[in-house]
């Protein structure tokens, strides 16, 4: 049955002649369980529309459960008191979704393609009765005279033909397929291959999901069985991680089993300062001279060293912005005095250790 279906998939996108009508896949939410509680002539069901379903969830309301167009087409018309979209999948093949509470676009020529959501269940037209009529047809040119409804089948499997008698195929339950392998799609300001000093978040939303997710650190989640059963969209903090660059893995399940598996990074997390200069010796002038004033290089095993904010003065705690890339630097001419060189390493990120008195300068 699966080869079936699989095969008829790949016929979805390309509409034929009436004689050849695009295969269908079920218009419920993939995953779900849902049950003809009114079939084939019976009721309502017995005009021109002979061949409808009234469809409901097996475990839900109903009310308000997406429903996705059963083959690509455009929006042909739309009726709200009944909530009645229709769209044309061409050479006068036509597919009828009524009662829905509301609709994504009603805008005539939009498409939508095979699976994707086209509107919510409702109760427009069946107060207090929350379901899905769903009814394909053919009619003459201009859509509306020769209406015919024709006998269902899905590429999920099911196929319901003319049996005869009421309600024909009633309490049949049915579940759709997803026909692709879940997306995921990231969400974040966070760059890869960047450091950063404070938390980021990377979220996650997916699309053709609905089996579940996991999510780790730096490594593939397990195939086996999701984290999270029922989650279609996540998120995860740097902080949660800590420091160091890390890459995010998101495995997907779709409601069919198939897995996908998507990743996002490596961005960098580093709440850290550089290590402190080490004190020098101090050093003698006489006035009107420079001193040259080295330190070895300090070290940031996360984002790196940027370098030195750096002070020459007479102010044993002074600050300045004045900046150098490299560990070392030349004072300006000093008058007689006594003067200290202090200097605060920064990294990449913008994390400053303390200030450090490296050397103090007598000029005399």
């Amino acid at each position: 049955m699966w080869l079936i279906a699989l095969f008829a998939f790949s016929t979805l996108l390309t509409p034929t002649s009436v004689s050849a009508a695009p295969q269908l896949i079920l218009p419920t939410p993939p995953g779900e369980a849902w049950k003809i509680i009114q079939g084939y002539a019976c009721g309502t069901h017995n005009a021109w529309d002979r061949y409808s379903l009234d469809l409901v969830q097996v475990d839900g309301p109903t009310y308000d459960a997406p429903i996705r167009a059963a083959a690509t087409g455009q929006v042909w018309h739309w009726e709200g008191r009944s909530g009645t979209l229709i769209l044309s999948h061409g050479d006068r093949f036509f597919t009828m979704y009524t009662h829905l509470s509301r609709a994504v676009s009603t805008e005539s020529g939009r498409v939508f393609e095979a699976g994707q959501v086209l509107g919510y269940a409702g109760d427009r037209g069946s107060p207090g009765i929350p379901h899905l009529h769903f009814t394909a047809y053919t009619a003459n040119r201009d859509g509306w005279s020769g209406k015919k409804s024709v006998p269902l089948s899905f590429a999920e499997g099911y196929v319901l033909p003319e049996v005869g008698g009421c309600s024909q195929h009633q309490g049949t339950v049915m579940t759709a397929m997803a026909i692709q392998p879940p997306e995921i799609t990231f969400l974040t300001d966070a760059q890869p291959n960047t450091w950063y000093n404070q938390d980021q978040r990377i979220a996650f939303t997916t699309n053709w999901a609905g089996g579940g997710l996991s999510q780790t650190w730096d490594a593939e989640p397990s195939a086996d069985a999701p984290m999270f059963p029922h989650n279609i969209d996540g998120y995860a903090d740097l902080s949660m991680v800590g420091e160091g660059m890390h890459t995010l893995y998101v495995r997907v399940w779709g409601p069919d089993g198939k897995q996908t598996v998507a990743s996002y990074g490596p961005v960098g997390y580093d709440t850290s300062p550089p290590t402190n200069p080490q004190p020098q010796a101090d050093v003698q002038l006489n006035a009107g001279s420079q001193a040259i004033v080295t330190w070895p290089a300090v070290e940031d095993t996360l984002s790196g060293v940027a370098g030195y904010r750096i002070y020459v003065g007479s102010d044993p705690d002074g600050e300045d912005v004045w900046f150098s890339a490299e560990p070392w630097v030349k004072t300006p001419t000093l008058a007689p005095g006594t003067y200290v060189v202090r200097v605060q390493a920064l990294d990449q990120v913008g994390n400053a250790g303390a200030w450090t008195t490296m050397s103090t300068i007598t000029v005399e």
